[in-house]
């Protein structure tokens, strides 16, 4: 438990960390989540504020069973109204308080000295205003170890422009970041599918971050989750590229060079018509490729595909022999 008992916080100074944890229908996890959060030890006042999107099991109760225990730290934003991973983080930051802002994912669950390690490292290097960390990707019964597909490149610095052309390479619930730069935009709640591209924009334009190859937390690997259903459901991927491609132009609306946001539209594009490709959506894949080479030209990849956009169905098999191919020589490797 915190240094900082129930009785102790509420004398205490304003939070200065505030651990924004969202949930929606995950009454089997959520419980060991703000667990994993209340034990954190930290020599500092910290809230736990949980945002509940109108959860249709018994995740509330859980909830509030919490906040019965623990009155003085624990507070919830229950929505009447499901209103999306967006809406559900703006209303849950809208009553942060803390100095630095911690968030979690309701099926994630934080391993011990997280919150002191992130913490320590933002008040001993200013020049940051975000600090990530590795995850280990676990079965989301069992928590036993399994494979998850990110980027294989994880830089350790990084910036806004690296996330618009490459996308994130660690996970929501890994990120502590300084409030006030959270603070100078509002959560844009019109992205539905994928928001954590501008949330992450919105915090570190002008701004740096680093990524610790440190492992604090386990991520929950399900694949009937929310993100599951829209970034590998055919016929709800354009969901997910509509929003990527907004992301864009918010990038640019803040005064990102428009050539590194146009390789980020060019890539959002590329990435989709692969997938459309590989899920036989031939006009869906026809539609983002030629949408990517007018962004910008990337790679030979990128121009062949151009190039043969009108035999899909030969040029299906051709690249899927070619991809196993090549991730058999990176086993090998």
């Amino acid at each position: 438990m915190n240094a900082y008992t129930t009785d102790s916080v509420q004398a205490q100074a304003a939070p200065v960390v505030s651990v924004v944890v969202l949930c929606y229908n995950q009454e089997e996890y959520i419980g060991e989540c703000l667990q994993s959060v209340l034990d954190q030890e930290l020599d500092v006042p910290f809230e736990v504020i949980v945002g509940d999107d109108n959860s249709t099991d018994n995740s509330l109760e859980v909830i509030e069973s919490f906040r019965t225990r623990y009155p003085a730290v624990l507070k919830v934003v229950s929505h009447e109204q499901n209103c999306g991973f967006s809406g559900n983080l703006a209303d849950s930051l809208a009553i942060a308080t803390g100095e630095y802002i911690a968030n979690i994912d309701g099926d994630d669950i934080m391993l011990p000295g997280k919150l002191k390690r992130q913490l320590e490292f933002l008040k001993t290097h200013p020049e940051y205003g975000l600090v990530a960390h590795k995850m280990r990707t676990v079965d989301a019964s069992t928590k036993t170890p399994v494979k998850f597909q990110l980027p294989r490149r994880k830089p350790a610095v990084f910036d806004a422009e690296y996330l618009i052309v490459n996308g994130p390479f660690f996970f929501h619930s890994s990120e502590m970041y300084r409030a006030h730069l959270r603070r100078r935009n509002p959560v844009n709640r019109a992205l539905k599918a994928v928001s954590d591209v501008a949330h992450l924009l919105h915090v570190l334009y002008g701004s740096r971050a680093f990524y610790l190859d440190e492992e604090f937390g386990l991520y929950r690997v399900n694949p009937t989750g929310a993100t599951a259903n829209v970034i590998s459901n055919p016929r709800r991927r354009k969901q997910y590229v509509d929003d990527l491609i907004s992301t864009c132009q918010i990038a640019e609306d803040l005064g990102m060079a428009r050539s590194v946001v146009n390789r980020g539209r060019a890539n959002a594009y590329l990435s989709s018509a692969i997938f459309y490709l590989e899920h036989r959506y031939s006009e869906e894949f026809v539609h983002c490729i030629e949408a990517s080479t007018r962004a910008r030209l990337l790679s030979a990849k990128q121009v062949g595909l151009y190039l043969v956009r009108h035999w899909p169905r030969v040029v299906r098999p051709v690249y899927s022999e070619v991809r196993s191919l090549l991730g058999f020589l990176r086993t090998r490797a």
